[in-house]
């Protein structure tokens, strides 16, 4: 055949618009390409259309609902993170109160990234915050208790992410240097990502899950693995240093994370500086040496895929 855009060599070459396409006695395919290296083997850009959007080598565009087994932790990083939804920022008032309460949607997680709370309370004086979350169907579980902001500065709560669940709040009170309630001296601002998933998860226990010193399970990793983001510790109390310990077990053999760590009066203690896998039906354990003492949270995912 003399036409240039239809040539049969080496089993079937076909010149189309300028674009070859060939398919080898091997067995394999080239688009672009003359002698393809694989099974197939595309020598130019490729572009899809489709109903769900346009799908190229570099880029998708669409809805993206039908996607699974996509890592998007460089999207999610915490340095330069532009998946931060939405903020918020409130004075906050010496009785406490609600300062937000999250949407009630089925099917959405909500990644607490950062609680700044900054002193601006008038004169040379050191003011405290109290701040907890209420988690839905849980029980209230402090994250801040009289925490101490000295003049001129401001204190960063979150160390590492808390997740927290539809219709969850978050309860924050400001208190004098002798820890008074007061209006208007902690200024709060809150940045938190929506996340459409329920992988991830948020639990907080205080005084009415911790009422004994016997060793209590607070998250078990069931039918998956899970990443542990965070555990928190918070001192509850206004009469001094409490010991706690935490432990992963998995029926055969526990690692303690941290055995018998005194969290100080008026302390919140992240205890991961580093993320944790733990296996499935792993258990997340705590042990208090005296009841009442400890509010702790724990945030992470179960990983899926």
């Amino acid at each position: 055949m003399a036409d240039q855009n239809f040539r049969v060599k080496r089993g079937l070459e076909v010149g189309i618009g300028g674009t070859v396409i060939s398919a080898l006695s091997t067995g394999s395919v080239g688009i672009g390409t003359t002698n393809p290296q694989g099974t197939l083997q595309v020598g130019a850009a490729i572009t899809m259309y489709g109903s769900a959007g346009i799908i190229s080598a570099t880029k998708y565009y669409g809805d993206g609902s039908s996607l699974t087994g996509v890592n998007a932790a460089s999207a999610d990083s915490y340095l330069f993170n532009t998946g931060i939804t939405s903020s918020f920022s409130t004075a906050l008032v010496g009785i406490g109160s609600t300062i937000f309460t999250f949407p009630a949607t089925a099917g959405k997680e909500y990644i607490v990234l950062s609680v700044n709370c900054s002193n601006v309370s008038t004169g040379n004086t050191e003011v405290n915050v109290i701040g907890a979350f209420d988690f839905n169907g849980g029980e209230r579980s402090y994250f801040a208790y009289n925490i101490p902001i000295p003049t001129g500065t401001a204190v960063e709560i979150m160390k590492q992410p808390q997740v927290l669940n539809p219709s969850d709040r978050i309860v924050m009170r400001s208190t004098n240097y002798s820890r008074v309630g007061t209006d208007g001296i902690v200024e709060v601002y809150v940045s938190y990502q929506e996340k459409t998933s329920t992988n991830f998860f948020g639990i907080g226990i205080s005084t009415t899950g911790f009422a004994t010193t016997d060793v209590t399970g607070i998250y078990t990793s069931s039918t998956y693995p899970s990443v542990i983001q965070s555990i928190r510790l918070v001192n509850v109390t206004d009469s001094g240093g409490y010991p706690v310990s935490v432990q992963i077990t998995n029926g055969l053999t526990t690692t303690r994370l941290v055995d018998n760590l005194i969290v100080p009066k008026y302390g919140s203690v992240e205890i991961l500086d580093a993320p944790k896998r733990i296996e499935t039906n792993s258990v997340i354990q705590l042990q208090l040496d005296q009841a009442y003492t400890i509010s702790a949270q724990v945030s992470g995912s179960q990983i899926t895929s």
